[in-house]
């Protein structure tokens, strides 16, 4: 029997505070395929445990929201990002201030489909965007 990488499930991380948005993603992520585990909010992402193929991180949440958590893992936890794909709803979110690089962005509210492409890239290159 052939047994290859594309048959073993792949994991994803969603940082949302709204709770219909993260069930929504990890439906959607389900159905391709990915075991999700989800926070809401970025403390309690601070520490990431496991090893994720794509991290789903929104912008906008209370306390500590997506760019301080992005700032906290650009100094401690570097290798995070390129599997990080920022959501928002925001365009001008960050007031002008550039944000470390990411794998990649999407606005919300997104089309399913350009959602879970990105999310299949993102695991299956492992690293950012050209």
């Amino acid at each position: 029997m052939n047994t290859s990488t594309n048959d073993k499930r792949r994991r994803a991380l969603i940082i949302d505070d709204d709770e219909d948005t993260r069930e929504l993603i990890a439906a959607l992520l389900g159905g391709i395929e990915f075991d999700c585990d989800v926070v809401s909010d970025g403390i309690a992402a601070l520490d990431v445990q496991g090893d994720y193929d794509a991290i789903l991180l929104d912008m906008n949440m209370p306390i500590f929201d997506g760019e301080r958590l992005l700032e906290y893992w650009s100094l401690t936890r570097r290798d995070l990002l390129d599997r990080v794909i920022v959501l928002t709803g925001y365009s001008h979110y960050t007031r002008g201030r550039k944000l470390p690089p990411t794998f990649g962005r999407i606005a919300k509210p997104f089309e399913y489909e350009t959602l879970t492409r990105l999310v299949q890239r993102c695991a299956e290159q492992g690293g950012s965007q050209p």
